[in-house]
């Protein structure tokens, strides 16, 4: 039976950490998806947790992870840093930085994968050179890979869409430059054992209307490099993080994709939850979870049909 997991970004950032992973347990997933972005963690400002050093990072995520034991709740993955690397030095600097704190809060809670953003369009504008684009991104992974192996956490680049406010696709959100990068990190050094992918089927899904293959393609081109799952759905325009099969992605494709590669992990959900409105986010995320059981339900009991 696979399990089911859900990404607790939006229940943290308005109930704080516990209250979610207590939320987060009423759904009935099997593991969570775990934000550190929600605190507003910067190793540049001295009063957030990450300015406070390594000591403070391991201190707050024990216990965290004590309570997540508690409730039995899995930790499968968290998700890290999600702006890439600008070209500015500063900053870029900064960011590795708080991607080893990521990784570091990441081995903390018991858990062995972060999600990680590209460099991307958002940030650098479409008409960022082809050459910066894969620099800045290599330079970036490479850096930040040492303290994933320090840590024994692997990172997951996150498949990329569409840059809506430039209405294009994001540089990254091509799948093929995408793997292009992705495989120029992963041949240095032992980079592949600390480096996989995490499909978002979103943001896949948007990128089709550009020329991109379909979600479960992705899925396809991507392999055995999957290591973590955000899935979604939406109508292929914008970002709605929808319950899967309220869009208009094909998920028999998608789960049939994921069993041709192999994948073996958490089917985790990335999901906005105020689709119903404010105050109703553990409802939601509890239909979600059921809704996602029956699709997988029923595409086993095809498999079983098919095959006799």
């Amino acid at each position: 039976m696979k399990k089911i997991g859900i990404s607790t970004f939006q229940m943290q950032q308005k109930y704080g950490d516990k209250r979610a992973l207590e939320m987060a347990k009423a759904t009935g997933v099997d593991a969570v998806d775990f934000n550190l972005l929600t605190g507003g963690y910067d190793c540049r400002d001295k009063s957030s947790l990450y300015g406070k050093g390594d000591e403070a990072v391991v201190e707050y995520f024990t216990e965290i992870k004590r309570y997540a034991d508690e409730l039995g709740l899995e930790i499968c993955q968290t998700h890290g840093q999600i702006v890439g690397f600008k070209n500015i030095k500063d900053e870029d600097d900064a960011l590795v930085e708080n991607a080893r704190l990521d990784l570091l809060a990441t081995k903390t809670l018991g858990c062995d994968i972060c999600v990680m953003h590209t460099t991307t369009t958002l940030y650098m504008g479409p008409d960022a050179p082809r050459e910066l684009m894969h620099h800045l991104n290599f330079d970036m992974f490479t850096r930040i890979l040492p303290y994933a192996k320090q840590y024994g956490v692997r990172v997951a680049t996150e498949t990329f869409g569409d840059a809506a406010n430039f209405k294009c696709v994001d540089f990254f959100g091509d799948i093929s430059e995408f793997l292009i990068g992705y495989n120029k990190v992963k041949c240095v050094n032992d980079n592949a054992d600390w480096f996989g992918i995490c499909v978002d089927t979103g943001h896949s899904n948007k990128a089709a209307r550009f020329g991109n293959p379909s979600a479960a393609d992705v899925i396809r081109m991507c392999g055995k490099d999957i290591i973590a799952l955000h899935l979604n759905d939406n109508d292929g325009l914008t970002d709605q993080h929808k319950t899967p099969a309220t869009g208009n992605i094909d998920w028999t494709d998608v789960f049939g994709a994921l069993e041709q590669v192999g994948f073996s992990g958490v089917y985790n959900l990335e999901l906005k939850l105020t689709h119903f409105g404010k105050n109703f986010e553990q409802e939601e995320a509890e239909f979600a979870v059921k809704a996602t059981r029956k699709l997988l339900a029923d595409f086993e009991e095809r498999k079983i049909r098919e095959n006799r």
